[in-house]
């Protein structure tokens, strides 16, 4: 008979010990090459990973009072809220009202005042992951925000930061959490914010090199202001580059909205504010020159529908690094070289509510009422879309040789001062 060979206990133990370390890193590896990569987190919300139980029982229900509001604006990366619809009433009754975000998860509470200005409101970009009620105060008692209508509004992306984005919801639905098994009484409002890598489609600035522009009026192009000294198209197109450059070494994805020997317009499928809209731009930036022989140094035309916050943040850094504006303001909320955007006269003689800049009016979505003006009618694809924050940066003027000697001089420290106006704006 063949002799069987017994395995002592020490041999068995071994093999076991063995079986069981393969079979546990068999397990590890297959968790960790199917573990969400952050291609996968695109397609997520912070909702697809929330803990469920923690959030059934952190969400409110119930309130002692409630604030009905209409309407709202998104502009750069403000979120602005109204009792009524944009536009229809002169003061709103949320202006000067503080809007309080309650993190849900974690009792956080954040707090923004609308003063009746686009570039006030919600700063979505600074909000953490996380999921939001949103409460008002109205004659000092706290309110719970609900809209009459539900909606469930367009994703809003926000600015690059350490190579990440943030996508929000907004959302106000008695449903919205339906999927949590949480039902609500009203439409309440909700922001949810969720973070992910940025994808390849969705800019943070674009630039807008002035001249070279299509006049569909007259079905000619407009070639810019031109001297002996400078030429406005070409200029333009050279500033835009170093801006561009110095934005992306801090990690903006920026881009120029023409090429040099190109004439797109203002209006249209293919005209720059699209070309800005379909890239879901936060910022609209134009550079180009004026005719005025005052003018020895550059300025800044904003909206008059902001409170000029990115302009003024420009003027201080650049006063901070010793270059010189156009002394030139608005009102005394502004700071040197900042000017609202004047308002285009009516038949009747009477103020409209549209801009004389396209730069500005046709770029700001909802908020500075694009599409709307005109015979064109060439961009109402847009009139509610979000809206770009518009900057038009004047840098010298043909009929001033001393402005254009300036800008010459000073082109590198201008186009980095820009540059760190607009990423210190927007905490980047």
């Amino acid at each position: 008979m063949k002799k069987v060979k017994v395995m002592n206990k020490k041999s068995l133990r071994t093999m076991i010990i063995g079986v069981v370390t393969v079979a546990v890193a068999v397990v590890c590896a297959f968790l960790y090459v199917s573990r969400p990569t952050e291609l996968d987190k695109l397609s997520q919300s912070y909702l697809d990973t929330v803990d469920v139980e923690k959030l059934q029982k952190k969400v409110e229900k119930d309130f002692e009072s409630s604030y009905q509001l209409k309407d709202y604006i998104v502009y750069g990366e403000t979120l602005s809220l109204y009792k009524s619809a944009y536009g229809t009433a002169k003061t709103d009754k949320m202006q000067g009202n503080n809007i309080v975000l309650r993190n849900v998860m974690n009792d956080a509470i954040t707090s923004f005042t609308f003063n009746g200005k686009v570039d006030s409101g919600i700063d979505l970009g600074s909000l953490k992951e996380g999921v939001y009620e949103l409460y008002t105060y109205n004659h000092y008692e706290k309110e719970r925000i609900y809209f009459d209508k539900a909606f469930k509004a367009k994703t809003i992306t926000t600015m690059r930061r350490n190579k990440k984005v943030k996508d929000i919801m907004f959302i106000a639905d008695k449903d919205a959490l339906k999927k949590q098994d949480i039902q609500l009484d009203k439409n309440y409002a909700f922001l949810i914010v969720t973070k992910h890598i940025p994808k390849s489609t969705v800019y943070d600035v674009v630039i807008d090199p002035c001249g070279n522009t299509m006049d569909y009026t007259s079905d000619s192009v407009d070639y810019g202001t031109n001297s002996t000294n400078l030429d406005e198209a070409s200029t333009s197109i050279k500033f835009a580059r170093k801006v561009k450059k110095k934005l992306e070494e801090k990690g903006l994805k920026v881009k120029i909205l023409r090429k040099e020997n190109e004439s797109p317009g203002y209006y249209g499928a293919d005209g720059r504010p699209a070309r800005g809209h379909s890239v879901k731009a936060k910022v609209y930036l134009a550079l180009g020159v004026c005719e005025d022989e005052n003018a020895y140094a550059p300025y800044m035309v904003t909206s008059p529908y902001t409170n000029s916050g990115l302009a003024n943040t420009v003027s201080y850094v650049m006063a901070n690094k010793g270059l010189s504006l156009y002394p030139v303001r608005t009102n005394n909320t502004q700071n040197m070289g900042v000017l609202y955007d004047a308002y285009i006269d009516g038949n009747n003689g009477s103020e409209t509510k549209y801009e004389l800049y396209p730069q500005l009016r046709e770029t700001g979505g909802r908020a500075t009422y694009t599409g709307l003006y005109g015979d064109e009618m060439k961009n109402t694809g847009y009139k509610k879309a979000y809206g770009m924050y518009g900057l038009y940066f004047v840098y010298a003027s043909t009929n001033n040789s001393e402005s254009v000697t300036y800008y010459k001089k000073n082109v590198d420290a201008l186009a980095k001062a820009l540059a760190k106006g607009i990423v210190t704006y927007f905490e980047v």
